[in-house]
């Protein structure tokens, strides 16, 4: 067994192209794939925390993973995550790792992904709300997703982390960034926006006209855009299994496609430069079982073995 730290996954070199590769792979495996909704716990004396446990099988790649990820507002960092890798065939496990890397890289390359796949042909303009870790890891990897394009991004400001986010990206090539105040002027600037804000206690914008035909937006974290749910042309998630208990599900369901479906070509995706499209991909344990894989491949001559002891015979009680 490994045992696989955040610095042993950070120091592998992983880049947002393989991230948007690892992406597919798992879209791809997502039909054949065992994937329950994942079970959050929100512990009523512990204000603001959850504990989300996410289990899901591979059997073409004989692996079974459960992710736990955890939240405590006071704790530092807040967010926290730890995956357990096991390999079907002999029963054993393979791994526990660090999974705080894992989600952060694959919850951006997801929202990349849809980007590049859902957006209207040749966007360049994009906009970002919430601007932490899920909104870098976005930008990387839609900036390896289209790469030959000069990307317009406009930030919501926000006490000053735009300056940090901009400096961020300072050495990217072909981006030229702008800073707003208001989240309508940011969705009339952009053909697709970003939402990677983790809690908002209502909606942004309760104007339906202020979103022009052709913008598809990306609430990563599903916040802040429910009134699109009723007026959106498309809505597309990553499971439906994830969506059933929003308020709105019954109200868009017959307008839902799976990620998934289009990239294996069941489905159209976008059909129109007209259509409004409205993405909730939340990520799924099929993904971080997938990025776990590449991870404990690269990693597993690099960190020494750990003896787990367990029973080698049947006990009796």
């Amino acid at each position: 067994m490994k045992i696989i730290s955040f610095e042993d996954i950070k120091n592998l070199g992983i880049t947002p192209k393989d991230c948007l590769e690892w992406t597919r792979e798992a879209l791809e495996r997502k039909a054949d794939a065992m994937l329950p909704p994942k079970i959050s716990l929100k512990p009523p004396h512990l204000s603001g925390s959850f504990y989300n446990v996410m289990p899901t099988i591979a059997p073409a790649l004989n692996i079974a993973c459960v992710k736990l990820v955890t939240r405590l507002p006071h704790a530092e960092p807040a967010l926290d995550g730890n995956l357990l890798l096991s390999d079907l065939a002999t029963n054993s496990v393979s791994a526990l790792m660090d999974a705080t890397w894992i989600t952060n890289a694959r919850t951006g390359a997801v929202a990349a992904h849809s980007a590049a796949l859902l957006g209207i042909p040749g966007f360049t303009r994009v906009g970002f709300i919430g601007l932490g870790n899920t909104a870098r890891a976005t930008l990387d990897c839609l900036r390896a997703a289209v790469p030959e394009r000069h990307l317009e991004v406009t930030l919501l400001a926000y006490k000053g982390q735009e300056e940090g986010f901009q400096e961020r990206f300072a050495a990217m090539p072909e981006v030229t960034f702008h800073v707003v105040d208001d989240v309508k002027e940011l969705v009339a600037q952009s053909q697709v926006a970003f939402s990677c804000v983790t809690y908002t206690p209502e909606d942004f914008i309760d104007d339906d006209s202020a979103f022009a035909p052709g913008i598809t937006l990306i609430p990563v974290h599903t916040r802040g855009f429910t009134q699109c749910d009723l007026t959106f042309d498309k809505v597309f998630c990553d499971d439906r299994g994830h969506l059933h208990n929003f308020k709105n599900y019954a109200a868009f369901e017959p307008r839902l496609t799976e990620v998934a479906e289009v990239v294996s070509g069941q489905k159209p995706g976008r059909t129109s430069d007209e259509e409004r499209i409205l993405v909730y991909n939340i990520g799924i344990a099929l993904q971080d079982l997938v990025y776990a894989k590449h991870v404990y491949d690269a990693a597993k001559d690099l960190v020494p073995d750990v003896v787990y002891p367990r029973p080698q015979e049947k006990f009796w009680a």
